[in-house]
């Protein structure tokens, strides 16, 4: 059970109990965030508080700028006709190269390492040629990191990862052992390329990796659900650290308001956000060390390192300990019961 359901407060029992038994619901839509901000609203009498969803990430352009000093021309590669590397070279030249994505880049490269790995043993004499193919295939493995950071901040199956969603995630929704799949390929390619084990990545995968995270779009609903959640959770615990005691429950006077307010904390936030929130920090301890392997070495890392003031999960978490902890606070001052 996660951090939500584990509280040594006045409030054990009850959220104990409304974890148990909703862990696994979640709200139909992020409509009940907004009934539980403006539930609040009407018994504070706040004026003109409304609920913002927070900023977009923007992932900047990378270009590799990794232009390989030796080249093979056209009378070379004539020499190289028994070499399957001829036909990857013609190929790429001709058709494939003028409208690659940074994707296909990166599988050309690795593809070109292997198959001129494969072409230098077919050489009897260690000529010109030799060494200008060994050359390149060296400067391109050296390269590699770079193309696959290309790919990560250059495709939209990666961008999208980090842009809001309108579309609602529960745990129906559909593509999450998929995605955990395709991104353990992807941290496995990343690692592969770090170590110099060119041989062991199957480039073809690249492609078909990327169309399992375009069909189901899971990281960018995950991801934004958790940062919208979490900026919701600091606001409406930012509203409610501005009321004082006096104000949620003066003294000599009945306890109706404070009253009032705890059922609107039970009936929406325990009983609704809280199995909801659970849900996400789940997805999340799953997929941010894959995160973590995949971004760790571009700008975007900060939000999936574990230590990191940033980072999306561990923020998600704080919000609602933060937000929790208010009300723990609340039912101490105002002297009354949470069950």
């Amino acid at each position: 059970m996660h951090l939500f359901c584990k509280t040594n407060s006045l409030l054990n029992s009850i959220i104990a109990t409304a974890c148990l038994a909703l862990i696994a619901c979640t709200p139909s839509s992020g409509d009940v965030n907004h009934t539980y901000a403006q539930r609040l609203e009407n018994v504070l009498k706040t004026e003109s508080f409304k609920l913002s969803k927070p900023s977009t990430l923007a992932v900047n352009h990378f270009t590799e700028n990794t232009e390989d000093k030796a080249t093979i021309g056209m009378l070379e590669l004539a020499q190289l006709r028994q070499c399957k590397l001829a036909t990857l070279i013609a190929e790429h030249n001709n058709q494939l190269g003028k409208t690659a994505t940074p994707a296909n880049i990166l599988s050309y490269q690795i593809k070109f390492i292997q198959s001129a790995n494969e072409c230098l043993e077919s050489f009897e004499d260690q000529d010109d040629l030799f060494e200008k193919i060994k050359l390149t295939a060296v400067q391109k493995q050296a390269n590699l990191p770079n193309y696959f950071k290309a790919m990560l901040l250059n495709e939209s199956e990666f961008k999208q990862s980090w842009q809001l969603s309108s579309t609602q995630i529960d745990e129906n929704t559909a593509g999450f052992s998929e995605t955990v799949s395709a991104m353990e390929q992807i941290a496995k390619l990343n690692n592969h390329i770090n170590n110099g084990k060119i041989n062991a990545v199957d480039p073809e995968q690249i492609i078909n990796q990327l169309e399992v995270l375009n069909r189901f779009k899971y990281n960018k609903l995950l991801i934004s659900a958790a940062r919208v959640q979490t900026h919701y959770n600091q606001q409406i615990t930012a509203l409610l650290k501005q009321y004082s005691k006096d104000e949620l429950c003066p003294a000599n006077k009945n306890k109706q308001k404070a009253q009032t307010l705890s059922n609107v904390f039970k009936k929406f936030y325990l009983e609704q956000l809280q199995p909801y929130q659970s849900f996400l920090v789940g997805r999340l301890e799953t997929l941010q060390p894959l995160y973590q392997q995949i971004w760790r070495d571009t700008e975007m890392g900060k939000f999936v390192e574990s230590d990191s003031n940033d980072a999306i999960l561990q923020n998600l978490k704080r919000s609602a300990k933060s937000h929790v902890t208010w009300w723990q606070g609340f039912y101490r001052r105002c002297e009354i019961s949470p069950l």
